[in-house]
């Protein structure tokens, strides 16, 4: 087998319209020795009639309701190639997305999974922002902080035609991942010698992704190309990114419990990283739940995060209904 050859794994649930697009530049990027594996998770609108016209190019999996965790572990299961990447069905990749990770991954065996920058469409008006990776992670600082010193492409392979040289950042990104997650799925690509660690958890409503890369991080060093190779489009349908604060908070820190907080050599040495990050979210949590007036439950998170903003701790302690107006009005005034 072609040792740098790709399983790409596209999961999709009722993108009949969307995913062909997805499909096309997976295809456009794919060399010969690569192939496609597209996991139906359990569509009701005519996904698999509109996949026939790629009968013999593409791999075809169609797999019971279970979300975008399990269809990508079902991908994954499958994967013949040593290298996999990942593609939603409702974005697109640049021509040359592969080739650029293929090099990389070719000239530094050290490296146990890549990503890149990306850039946004929006599908309703064509509006286009460009390298939106940092607004999406919400970091300041710069990926020489974040990972590690960049050096050129070009100083490990040929740049595609028409790419121009930009730096590539190596280093370990478990501490940093604590804080955010800084790897968009969509530009993944990562050794299937992963093993274990490359598992996306099936049992939570959000931050699937998130928990998968923190895992890869702490199993290997991580890449950055200070590129974009995809297109995030942003659409009216359904996405998990949707998801209300309550919810939003309450996964991350099941999350953050079960693989920092469960990593007794980490916390040896940056517990108190550990704790802070927590602290965080627990913070943000009662913030989410005074807003929808469950306010008992907000006072039992801030007590959990040890502090907090003194407003927070005031609306927590007043009656739901009472708390839930004075915010529902104070956002009535700032909107004025």
């Amino acid at each position: 087998m072609d040792d740098l050859a790709v399983s790409i794994v596209i999961p999709t649930y009722n993108r009949a319209r969307l995913v062909g697009r997805a499909i096309d530049s997976a295809l456009a990027a794919s060399a010969p020795s690569d192939e496609v594996i597209v996991v139906d998770d359990g569509s009701t609108d005519g996904t698999a009639a509109a996949l026939a016209p790629y009968h013999g190019r593409i791999r075809y999996l169609r797999i019971g309701h279970g979300g975008a965790g399990a269809a990508r572990n079902r991908g994954v299961s499958v994967a013949r190639s040593p290298l996999i990447a990942f593609l939603d069905s409702d974005d697109e990749w640049m021509p040359d997305k592969l080739e650029l990770q293929r090099t990389l991954m070719a000239s530094r065996p050290d490296i146990l999974f890549s990503f890149s920058d990306f850039a946004l469409r929006e599908d309703v008006d064509g509006s286009e922002h460009r390298f939106y990776l940092s607004r999406w992670h919400k970091d300041a600082r710069g990926w020489g902080e974040i990972l590690g010193p960049g050096f050129p492409f070009s100083t490990i392979g040929p740049l595609p035609p028409g790419r121009t040289d930009f730096p590539v950042h190596v280093g370990d990104l478990y501490p940093a991942m604590l804080n955010t997650c800084y790897v968009a799925t969509f530009t993944v690509m990562v050794r299937r010698t992963a093993g274990e660690a490359l598992r996306f958890a099936e049992d939570l409503p959000l931050y699937e992704d998130w928990e998968c890369f923190a895992r890869l991080a702490r199993a290997g060093r991580g890449a950055y190309l200070a590129c974009e190779t995809a297109w995030n489009h942003g659409h009216a349908g359904p996405r998990l990114t949707g998801a209300d604060a309550v919810t939003a908070t309450s996964t991350c820190i099941t999350m953050l419990n079960r693989i920092w907080g469960a990593d007794a050599p980490f916390l040896a040495t940056a517990g108190e990283q550990y704790r802070r990050a927590l602290a965080r979210q627990h913070v943000l949590r009662a913030r989410a739940l005074i807003t929808t007036g469950r306010t008992s439950e907000a006072r039992q998170e801030l007590r959990q995060a040890g502090g907090g903003p003194l407003a927070y701790h005031a609306l927590a302690g007043l009656p739901g209904p009472v708390a839930r107006g004075i915010v529902t009005l104070g956002r009535a005034l700032t909107r004025r």
